[in-house]
């Protein structure tokens, strides 16, 4: 999906309400700034469709070799909604072949590079480098999370350490994808059922591209 339809889609569907795990990928990449950054501190690499994530954190190089997840819930502490969604992703990495350990550091509000040059107690290291990081966004009683895990190395994402990289061999998109879903039963006690966005949710996230997500305005804010 296109780096605009993304991002208006995720935060249709913080608007609705509905507990929802989007995984994802970004068809053109896409290179997405935090929502506090400057735009003109981190312009993004040739070939990379910029767009401004409603989240915040650094920015990120969305390739093809990383996955994207998006977490929609029901409002709570800021520490346990990291807590959770760093403990289905370690149990997923675990399945792949890959331990992890927490990050150290506080967060900034407005970072400059990119969200893999440094990390946070809120991230997940694997090999002493960086391999997944979130941010969130909250409103209306209710939390977006938007979580990157780096597969295959990237020449715009240097400070990270991909899956690939640690466990030796190619891990396919899907597979993972079946690992966080397979993860979410064990880790949330959580019964996921597969679904489309409503017609509802796909017409809000149309009116957000044009108002904000392709929107030079809302992408050049700061």
């Amino acid at each position: 999906m296109a780096p605009a339809m993304n991002l208006a889609l995720d935060e249709a569907l913080l608007r609705s309400g509905e507990e929802t795990l989007r995984l994802y990928a970004w068809d053109p990449p896409g290179y997405s700034l935090g929502f506090f950054q400057r735009a003109s501190e981190s312009p993004g690499p040739p070939g990379f469709t910029l767009v401004r994530r409603p989240t915040g954190g650094g920015a990120i190089a969305h390739h093809p070799g990383e996955l994207t997840l998006a977490w929609i819930g029901r409002r709570e502490r800021v520490e346990e909604v990291y807590r959770r969604v760093n403990a289905l992703v370690s149990e997923a990495l675990r399945a792949l072949g890959v331990e992890t350990v927490g990050g150290s550091g506080e967060p900034e509000a407005a970072p400059r590079g990119l969200c893999f040059d440094a990390h946070t107690r809120y991230d997940l290291l694997a090999s002493a480098r960086k391999i997944f990081g979130s941010a969130q966004r909250r409103g209306g009683g209710r939390f977006l999370v938007h979580g990157s895990l780096v597969l295959a190395p990237n020449a715009w994402t240097p400070g990270a350490v991909s899956v690939e990289e640690v466990v030796g061999d190619r891990v396919e998109r899907s597979e993972a994808e079946e690992a966080l879903l397979a993860a979410a039963t064990r880790v949330w006690g959580a019964e996921l059922l597969a679904s489309s966005p409503t017609a509802a949710e796909l017409a809000l996230a149309g009116s957000l591209v044009a108002a904000r997500y392709s929107n030079p305005a809302w992408t050049y804010r700061r």
